[in-house]
């Protein structure tokens, strides 16, 4: 009988931790939902800035190639005036 009595207590008191146990779970499963959705919002960011970086590569590029027309049109001017003014 007394055995039965503590078994009962036991039996109550694990019901009692399972409970929290599944809210727990349920905080984290939470939590995990709400990273998951973080990381779709971080993973859109990082390709827009992707995207961002290429267009701005290529403008520095198509930038870098008119600044180095720049820089040969002093020979350029140099030898018209020289055809120009024989």
């Amino acid at each position: 009988m007394e055995n039965e009595k503590r078994l009962v207590e036991i039996m109550a008191d694990m019901l009692i931790k399972q409970d929290e146990m599944i809210d727990e779970l349920k905080g984290a499963n939470k939590r995990l939902e709400h990273l998951d959705t973080q990381i779709v919002d971080v993973k859109s960011e990082l390709i827009k800035l992707n995207l961002q970086t290429s267009e701005n590569t290529r403008a520095i590029l198509k930038l870098a190639n008119e600044v180095e027309n720049i820089a040969d049109l002093n020979e350029r001017v140099t030898k018209l005036e020289k055809v120009v003014y024989k």
